[in-house]
């Protein structure tokens, strides 16, 4: 039983990666009120089968509990460095304007 619900489940995430993408409402919000260069990020999570109108063999299916949580780290440690930098200067470029003002 707990064999046909693991296959379940992995065929069910077999097709998904994570990756970051822009939040374009909270940079819009910033570069108004700042002009920064940097933009914020998130992380979202993407079917590619359904994406590229393909389907997974049987590999894509064994390497997904490998390629899920590899994918997250890797996007998830470039959009925290990211939005570091995004706060970093959001913090300086908004407290210097403020300040002008």
């Amino acid at each position: 039983m707990r064999a046909i619900l693991l296959l379940i489940l992995l065929s069910l995430l077999s097709a998904c990666v994570v990756f970051p993408v822009t939040d374009k409402e909270a940079t819009r919000i910033a570069n108004m009120r700042c002009e920064l260069s940097s933009d914020k990020k998130v992380l979202k999570i993407v079917d590619v089968a359904k994406a590229t109108n393909t389907f997974y063999s049987v590999s894509g299916v064994v390497l997904s509990p490998i390629l899920i949580p590899v994918s997250g780290l890797l996007s998830g440690s470039y959009t925290l460095v990211n939005n570091i930098y995004f706060y970093g200067e959001q913090k300086i470029k908004c407290d210097d304007a403020s300040e002008s003002h």
